[in-house]
């Protein structure tokens, strides 16, 4: 399905860092008081960036898969900071 979406124009796919989504993690954090998971921290990378390019009239929605609890500790591992 993924394939077809894409042959028909319909989606485009986009990538990000590791670093990327550890940097849109705490946008999202300081930003909306939201703690996402760090797999749509990867897409909200990408969102940002491209909402650069948005028209006036335009969205982009990005789907927050499930709550970034889980990952506190990996992320707070990989920016050096200790958690009590």
């Amino acid at each position: 399905e993924h394939a077809w979406l894409h042959e028909q124009g319909r989606v485009h796919y986009l990538s990000a860092t590791d670093q990327e989504a550890l940097d849109a993690f705490q946008l999202c954090c300081r930003l909306e008081g939201i703690i996402p998971a760090l797999e749509p921290s990867h897409a909200l990378a990408r969102v940002v960036e491209e909402a650069r390019n948005l028209g006036p009239d335009e969205i982009h929605y990005p789907h927050q898969c499930g709550p970034g609890h889980k990952d506190i500790f990996t992320v707070a591992d990989a920016l050096g900071t200790e958690i009590g």
